[in-house]
């Protein structure tokens, strides 16, 4: 099991991120087809291959956790791109130091949550990606609050249980946002392709 946040393993989760997203491709476009474009799929694939791209050249873990900021801001139009750039630039700044403890990993992604509120307003219930991040967020910090001495890959497990389950209720919710908000009602019956692909980085992050 993990036991701290490195370089070394931001790269091995994103690497199985990469892996999961690219089982889930064709789901993933099919669920965004049911209320959007039918392309975050491609999207959060181009994310994900430009986050490990950028956090396998050798640099301390803040400058490479902006490096992945920047680099999925480039990679894709749309809200997938500046909504990932914006939480990962905030991990980069709640990464104190090179090698994390699960405590610090915690407060870490609890900035990364602030710096991503700090550019949306949606919340539970929205049917978006935040239907899978804040479950998982306050998960982790739940976890390691009542065990102090749970290792980073429970820490994160709790996150991934708590992602999926966000993400499965958003097929009951109606939009809030984007385009698959001028649906309506007609939106319900569907999981939010955002919340599910996010889902499945928190699983990849429970797995490195």
């Amino acid at each position: 099991m993990a036991t701290e946040f490195t370089r070394a393993f931001l790269v091995d989760a994103l690497k199985k991120a990469l892996e999961l997203i690219e089982e889930q491709f064709d789901e993933l476009n099919k669920l965004d087809a049911a209320t959007g474009d039918g392309d975050h799929g491609t999207a959060i694939l181009s994310t994900m291959k430009a986050a490990v791209g950028a956090a396998e050249q050798p640099a301390p873990l803040t400058d490479a956790l902006s490096n992945v900021a920047m680099e999925i801001m480039s990679a894709t139009g749309g809200s997938t791109s500046s909504l990932n750039g914006a939480f990962y630039m905030g991990l980069s700044s709640g990464a104190k130091s090179d090698a994390l403890s699960p405590a610090e990993t915690v407060a870490m992604f609890e900035e990364g949550l602030a710096m991503l509120q700090s550019q949306t307003s949606a919340a539970v219930g929205d049917k978006t990606m935040m239907d899978a991040m804040i479950p998982a967020i306050k998960a982790m910090r739940a976890k390691i609050d009542a065990e102090p001495s749970a290792t980073l890959t429970e820490v994160f497990q709790s996150a991934a249980d708590a992602a999926k389950e966000g993400a499965d209720k958003t097929a009951d919710y109606v939009a809030k946002f984007g385009r698959a908000r001028n649906l309506g009602e007609r939106s319900r019956g569907s999981k939010d392709a955002g919340a599910t692909s996010l889902a499945l980085i928190f699983r990849a992050f429970a797995l490195a």
